[in-house]
């Protein structure tokens, strides 16, 4: 029997925690069973208001779901890392695609807790019993006294009048130099 160091470098650094979807609630276009549908790396863009600023996306199937909760995953982090990466530019990724991806994954899950579900707010991993959210994001800076997909499960204005206004957004965007 050969000896496989890259075999065994990945079994052994394989199982850490992650995020995966934790049920359909409020919007959840994704239809994948629990077990396949990990997280991928959110690909915010400038309308974060259609709901790239405010939801997940699955790994399998690429689309678009609310709330994720923590799981101790079997693959390695750099199996993640090429899955997504495969899903979403149909290609393979070299080392510093896999290195990036690896390196901004671990900064957004860090301190995620086992028993705790989460919803994503520009470029913000939150946990929903947060208290409210006071972030500067990616897109936005966010000053709420609630956590809006929690609170838009009880109230639907808070998808139409917060979330998915694009009003809202841009009023509280961060001025940004832009080259």
């Amino acid at each position: 029997m050969m000896f496989n160091a890259d075999a065994t470098r990945r079994l052994l650094v394989a199982k850490h925690l992650y995020l995966r979807k934790a049920n359909d609630d409020f919007v959840s276009h994704c239809k994948c069973a629990k077990a396949d549908a990990l997280i991928v790396a959110p690909c915010q863009a400038d309308c974060p208001w259609c709901g790239c600023g405010w939801l997940f996306s699955c790994i399998r199937c690429r689309k678009a779901f609310t709330f994720a909760e923590v799981v101790e995953t079997k693959e390695s982090w750099e199996e993640i890392a090429e899955r997504d990466y495969r899903g979403r530019f149909d290609s393979e990724p070299d080392s510093d695609d896999v290195a990036e991806w690896i390196e901004g994954m671990t900064i957004l899950l860090k301190g995620i807790r086992r028993g705790q579900k989460y919803v994503y707010l520009d470029g913000w991993i939150i946990p929903t019993n947060a208290d409210g959210v006071n972030i500067e994001g990616w897109h936005s800076r966010h000053d709420l006294g609630f956590v809006p997909q929690v609170a838009a499960l009880e109230d639907p204005k808070v998808r139409t009048g917060l979330l998915s206004l694009r009003k809202y957004w841009l009023s509280t965007a961060i001025e940004r130099d832009r080259d």
